[in-house]
């Protein structure tokens, strides 16, 4: 692991802890459920059309139906505000890259499994509206937070310091954190007019990289 992950991770240990405490929620779910749905598919008559079936499950398991749709229904809410909430700080922070999503991706994986092997079930149209109130309710939250943090966001100004990271033991690592941030967010602030220039400095503890706005489109990294 290089340093880059290991400040990256202490940076954002608390969502990782959040993150696999959702994740061992999730197997401990599908162990109870599993056990439920076997006992209860037991008595299902599997002649009959699939309505009939519904009906029956429905009237003689419904509260249990409902605690499983319920607990379903607040663990992926959970899993998506997880992943919300990750991604937003990364942005704000401007410092979404390759960690974040790999991040992102182990995160909704087990949650996208999970609903899957859920919606093959007999109860699927219950994890269904669950899946639709779920979403639902992550989106709204989503496009009210984006609308409120947009509309409080001051234009960038020219030379202001946008990013600063490090310490780094090596010359390479600061040129390499600096290259790929750069080519991440060039396009975004081209659409503001600005370009990316940064600024690598040598100090006691090592090096030290600050990422600053320019509206000169013919400035260069500088190092010292």
């Amino acid at each position: 692991m290089t340093k880059l992950s290991i400040d990256y991770f202490k940076k954002y240990k608390l969502y990782y802890v959040a993150g696999v405490t959702v994740i061992i929620a999730w197997f401990v779910y599908l162990v109870f459920f599993w056990n439920f749905y076997h006992e209860m598919y037991f008595w299902v008559d599997k002649d009959v059309r699939y309505v009939v079936q519904l009906i029956f499950i429905s009237s003689f398991y419904l509260t249990e139906i409902m605690i499983v749709t319920t607990c379903y229904f607040l663990l992926l809410l959970s899993s998506l505000f997880l992943l919300f909430f990750f991604f937003f700080k990364n942005i704000k922070e401007v410092s979404f890259g390759k960690s974040t999503l790999v991040t992102m991706i182990c995160f909704g994986i087990v949650p996208l499994c999970c609903s899957i092997s859920l919606l093959v079930t007999l109860c699927w149209p219950y994890f269904l509206a669950m899946l639709i109130a779920s979403f639902a309710i992550v989106y709204i939250t989503y496009a009210i937070t984006k609308y409120l943090y947009e509309d409080n966001q001051e234009r960038y100004t020219d030379k202001e310091c946008i990013k600063e990271a490090g310490p780094f033991s090596q010359r390479e690592e600061a040129e390499t954190y600096s290259n790929e941030f750069i080519s991440y967010w060039m396009p975004y602030f081209k659409k503001q007019s600005f370009t990316l220039v940064s600024e690598i400095k040598h100090k006691d503890k090592g090096y030290l990289v600050e990422i600053y706005t320019s509206e000169h489109q013919n400035e260069f990294n500088s190092f010292s």
